[in-house]
């Protein structure tokens, strides 16, 4: 049997201090759930800092994706069809 969902019982840390192997691979997991639960929200709440061509939000005001088209500033996002929004 493995703890935490299939992760081998291993140290978490290696003898220079880095995670091991199976412990980078959860912790990269859990950031990838926490950031995509937080790349979503009003229109008023997209991001307007730290932005990259391509980056997806999930408007709630909209009720679908959009994705910075141009850093400006400001930023504009474009919807999947390609229209400002």
């Amino acid at each position: 049997m493995t703890p935490l969902g299939g992760l081998p019982r291993t140290p978490m840390f290696d003898a220079k201090g880095n995670f091991t192997a199976p412990w980078a691979g959860w912790f990269s997991i859990v950031q990838s759930i926490a950031q995509a639960d937080s790349s979503s929200g009003p229109t008023t709440s997209r991001p307007t800092t730290n932005l990259y061509l391509g980056m997806q939000w999930f408007d709630t005001t909209l009720g679908y994706p959009v994705w910075v088209a141009s850093l400006g500033p400001p930023a504009v996002w474009h919807n999947a069809a390609g229209a400002p929004v």
